[in-house]
């Protein structure tokens, strides 16, 4: 018989693992905030908020490249 402490738990925890949500629910604000940028800003608030969103779709390329791997 199994004792109930001595389960392994299938899925490590590892920092992109335990802030997974975190880090989606501030890269959305984020995202809302740089399309907010881009069409309602002056010219300095658009070239903010479209290099904005290039670093933010870059940013999720790298984090689900690194959640695949288990980092």
């Amino acid at each position: 018989m199994s004792d109930i402490d001595d389960l392994d738990d299938p899925t490590p925890q590892t920092w992109t693992t335990r802030y997974r949500v975190p880090l989606a629910t501030g890269t959305g604000f984020l995202t809302a905030l740089c399309f907010w940028l881009l069409f309602t800003g002056g010219t300095t608030a658009k070239w903010i908020g479209g290099v904005g969103l290039a670093a933010l779709v870059v940013w999720v390329f790298v984090f689900r490249t690194l959640y695949r791997r288990g980092y």
